[in-house]
């Protein structure tokens, strides 16, 4: 990896919870946090947990945001991480929420129009490097594995991923002390019985834009701060920013799904563009082959 990436070792930094939210309520008490302060509408209640949960990963590695920052949610959901930034900035944002799926995004829209008091623009399609149609795979049991790069034909290897990943997530303690000593191969079974809910995809048609026409649309003329977690289509979303506009994008955090494959290629692209760039994956990330890059400038 080039010298301009930082890595940083399991355990240095803040860990990222396992996506286990929809193993709960058979397995342990039900995954439940309540919201700090906006309640959002949700298609499914745990997740809205898990998502919140996640939201203190983003700000470390010097990103930060400031009162007047204009922020891209790219992989919104129904926007947790969106009502996250609100709230540390006490509104005083602009966000663009980018969903491209249908059940999300009305969801995502509905809770923009409730809770952001018009700082959030919820957008109803994904990024991509071109204009396009592609089919997405959306999992009704649980939206956060929904994505264009997952469908019938390999949804069993993505079974078997997250079963890796919420495996060791309990090893590690995070469903408590009691699961923690349940041998791995009955948690593994377990876990994978209860991941059959992935196999219920439905396939919706939706549009993708390259991040440059869209910044010439919506007349945005500076990112504080770019997120992207879009499970897998990480490079197509930052192929589509142009030359001409990455000096308008002051810091980025990426989820990279197929690290060992595709974090140097994450990391270079962001390097080519003037960023300092540090990389982060614990152990419960390394066994689902997911990490993060967080990017800012020098």
């Amino acid at each position: 990896m080039s010298a301009d990436v930082t890595p940083c070792e399991s355990g240095t930094r803040p860990k990222r919870r396992v996506r286990a939210g929809l193993l709960a309520p058979t397995l342990v008490h039900p995954f439940v946090m309540a919201m700090r302060a906006i309640e959002l509408h949700s298609i499914n209640r745990w997740e809205a947990s898990f998502l919140r949960e996640e939201v203190d990963g983003y700000f470390t590695h010097g990103i930060e945001c400031t009162p007047g920052a204009t922020v891209l949610d790219v992989g919104a959901n129904i926007g947790v991480f969106s009502a996250a930034v609100y709230e540390r900035l006490d509104g005083d944002v602009r966000i663009y929420a980018f969903e491209p799926m249908p059940p999300l995004h009305a969801t995502l829209e509905r809770n923009a129009r409730e809770f952001f008091n018009g700082r959030l623009t919820a957008l109803p399609y994904g990024l991509a490097s071109r204009d396009d149609e592609l089919d997405f795979s959306y999992v009704p049991a649980a939206t956060i594995f929904s994505s264009s790069s997952r469908d019938q034909g390999n949804i069993e290897d993505e079974r078997r991923r997250v079963t890796a990943s919420v495996v060791e997530g309990i090893r590690q303690g995070g469903l408590g002390p009691v699961l923690r000593r349940v041998p791995a191969r009955v948690l593994t079974l377990l876990i994978s019985r209860k991941l059959r809910v992935l196999r219920q995809l439905e396939t919706h048609r939706v549009k993708v834009r390259p991040l440059s026409s869209v910044l010439d649309e919506q007349g945005i003329d500076h990112i504080d701060l770019l997120k992207v977690d879009v499970e897998g289509a990480e490079l197509e979303v930052l192929r589509g920013v142009e030359e001409r506009h990455w000096p308008l994008v002051r810091q980025a955090v990426v989820e990279v799904e197929g690290w060992q494959q595709n974090r140097d290629t994450v990391c270079e692209v962001l390097i080519t563009h003037g960023f300092k760039v540090s990389t982060e994956q614990n152990s419960v990330q390394r066994a689902g082959d997911i990490g993060m890059v967080f990017a800012v400038r020098p």
